[in-house]
């Protein structure tokens, strides 16, 4: 795939001959190879481990097939990265699919549980270097655009669509979905988002276990629809996406149940993943609704006393 074609091998040739010398002959090839592009980001509902990661090209209005997309398996702090050596630009998908081991954690636990699902992304354009975090929101903007006529337009428009549905919570699909103390230990604006968006897929797996708002395609809550949290939480995660009619439109019903389910859960007791200061990946136990709590978190994680007491109040009152 990243041979030089028929017509590109002519045009360094017409370059290389026109150069006049040995120094111009690999300038020139250069100047005509593509640079690479990546995408990377993290999977989490909570994090999600081991899963098969697919980044497809949006080809002809639709993503082009799995066996055609850059693949790679997410890490166990949920990371994936791919390179796409043709230096391609458009718009694609991000697929994050079971795998035979793939498991996500349960932030009300603690604990691993099976991961069973897909959960997908939309990117109108990719750049050198993409930023796509995988998560039940992403999977609703990925829901909202039609697999047959997408674009650069209708990803972006069905991106921002989901954020205005949900802008009583605070989601910016652009945010990292874990607490990075490691990069952003001083930013407080980055880390209120960060502890938002980690507080939120908090509130989805209790709502899976805990509401009688969402609920499976035949009208069975999620909490009695599956026997295992998994189950559980992969259907709230189908009802989610369910309440996007189109790129542009939500269903209101839908929509409003959705947000009484989340809001109706209490983040008291959540394991926070954070990238620590030492650059390790930890599961923290907090309460989000306490500012002593969110700081002993903190501090446990690597922030020093006086870091964590001046950015814990501007936290506390970013979150939703």
């Amino acid at each position: 795939m990243n041979k030089l074609t028929g017509m590109t091998l002519a045009t360094v040739l017409v370059l290389t001959g026109c150069g006049g010398g040995g120094g111009g002959d690999v300038g020139s090839v250069a100047a005509v190879l593509p640079t690479t592009t990546s995408v990377s980001g993290t999977a989490a509902k909570g994090i999600i481990k081991q899963a098969r990661v697919l980044v497809c090209r949006i080809v002809n209005g639709a993503p082009e097939p799995d066996a055609s997309c850059a693949a790679t398996t997410t890490g166990n702090d949920g990371s994936y990265s791919v390179a796409f050596s043709d230096g391609y630009t458009g718009p694609a998908m991000v697929k994050v699919m079971a795998g035979t081991a793939s498991t996500m954690v349960d932030e009300t636990t603690g604990t691993d549980i099976s991961y069973n699902m897909t959960m997908r992304a939309v990117i109108p354009a990719i750049s050198k270097t993409t930023t796509a975090y995988v998560t039940p929101f992403s999977e609703m903007a990925a829901s909202a655009v039609s697999t047959t006529t997408m674009d650069a337009t209708k990803i972006s428009q069905s991106i921002a669509a989901v954020q205005s549905v949900m802008l009583t919570l605070g989601i910016d699909m652009s945010v990292m979905p874990m607490m990075d103390l490691k990069n952003n230990g001083t930013d407080a604006a980055k880390l209120t988002l960060q502890s938002n968006m980690v507080k939120q897929l908090a509130r989805v797996a209790m709502a899976a276990k805990n509401s009688t708002l969402l609920k499976d395609a035949n009208g069975v809550a999620c909490n009695a629809a599956g026997t295992t949290a998994s189950q559980q939480i992969a259907c709230a995660v189908s009802a989610m996406a369910g309440v996007m009619n189109s790129y542009v439109t939500a269903d209101a019903t839908k929509s409003a149940n959705v947000l009484a389910a989340l809001n109706a859960q209490n983040a008291t007791s959540v394991n926070m993943p954070m990238l620590k200061a030492d650059g390790t990946i930890g599961m923290q136990l907090a309460d989000m609704t306490s500012s002593a709590s969110m700081q002993t978190a903190m501090q446990n994680a690597g922030m020093t006393v006086t870091a964590a007491a001046n950015t814990v109040n501007v936290v506390m009152g970013g979150m939703r």
